[in-house]
Parts: C-alpha cells; sequence; structure tokens
C-alpha cells in the first residue's frame, strides 16, 4: 500500500485489540494486487439500538489505479470482529475480481458433474459414485436440493466437484429430475 491505511471509529470507543486486526487485515490486501494505493476503514457504532448491545457497522474503501473498491459489512452485527472480517471479506473479493479483469483473466466456471449416491451415514455423511466411476465424499452442509434426510441411496446426482486434504468431495449437491 502506497499511502498510509486511514482508520475512523464513529460513535465507538476503540477497542485495543482492533486496530492491530484491521491493520493485519488491511496489510493482506496487497496479495490480490500490488497496485492497491490506499485505504480507508470506517467502523461506527448503528445509531439505534436494540435490546441489548450495539450493532457495529465497518466500511472499507480500496483505491486502485482507475477505481475506487467500497465494501462493507451487508448488515449491522452485534460482533464487532465479525463486522470488520466480513468488510474485509467483501472488499478481498472485488479486489480478486479487479485484478482478474486487468489481467485479462475469465473466471472459470466448474463442470457439472452427474452420479448416483452410492452410501447414506446416520451421522450426516454419504458417498457418490460419478457416472465416470470415481467416488466423492460429501457432508449435509453440501447438500443444496433437496434436503439431507431426503436423499435415497441410487437416486441420481448432480454437483460440482472439490478437492480436500481427504481426497475428492461432492459440493452443492441436488438431486436430478426424475425421467418419465
Amino acid at each position: 500500500m502506497k499511502l498510509p491505511l486511514q482508520i475512523v471509529f464513529r460513535d465507538i470507543v476503540p477497542l485495543p485489540s482492533l486496530e492491530p486486526e484491521i491493520r493485519r487485515l488491511a496489510a493482506k490486501l496487497d496479495q490480490w494486487t500490488p497496485d492497491v494505493m490506499s485505504c480507508h476503514v470506517a467502523v461506527e457504532s448503528a445509531a439505534n439500538r436494540r435490546h441489548q448491545g450495539h450493532e457495529y457497522s465497518v466500511k472499507v474503501s480500496v483505491r486502485v489505479p482507475d477505481a475506487e473498491i467500497v465494501a462493507s459489512n451487508h448488515h449491522a452485527d452485534q460482533d464487532i470482529q465479525r463486522a470488520v472480517h466480513g468488510a474485509f471479506d467483501a472488499v478481498g473479493r472485488q479486489l480478486e475480481e479487479y485484478a482478474r479483469e486487468r489481467r485479462r483473466e475469465v473466471k472459470q466456471h466448474h463442470a457439472v458433474i452427474r452420479g448416483r449416491i452410492a452410501s447414506l451415514s446416520d451421522d450426516g455423511s454419504g458417498r457418490i459414485v460419478s457416472d465416470a466411476g470415481d467416488e466423492y465424499h460429501f457432508d449435509r452442509t453440501q447438500v443444496a436440493h433437496p434436503d439431507f434426510e431426503q436423499l435415497a441411496v441410487d437416486q441420481q446426482v448432480r454437483f460440482l466437484e472439490g478437492v480436500t486434504r481427504a481426497g475428492r468431495e461432492a459440493r452443492r449437491i441436488s438431486a436430478c429430475e426424475k425421467s418419465h
């Protein structure tokens, strides 16, 4: 970053641990593009108080050549750390897209794979065998439609491939329409 980081607190007393965390997250912005010229972070307490506690909103503005990228946590949050991380995650995604466009790269879309459910477990996990014969593991959090409890062994599904340390993983699993 070419210019010093600017941090502004509005209607809030700065927490001692918050400023170093913001500085650490801002320093990581350079990983997306070395063109980051400046960063301005505004942390504020939402004006209207709820039944308990405060709600916080965080706005991050990043200046790069030919653009200003602005992001915030989508909704005010009672956890100030989560609000800060949400805003930096959002600006990081935008910086990644900015860098991709500057390199004239196109985002790759994963191919949809078809297969059938080979096994389901009571612990909320299962296995899928693709039409090509490859095996994929999954858990209930990867099931998009229908719910995990509505899946059945030998049911045809479609999914995206993911790779983890444990091996191949099925993601965004959806049941295929039944043919008549």
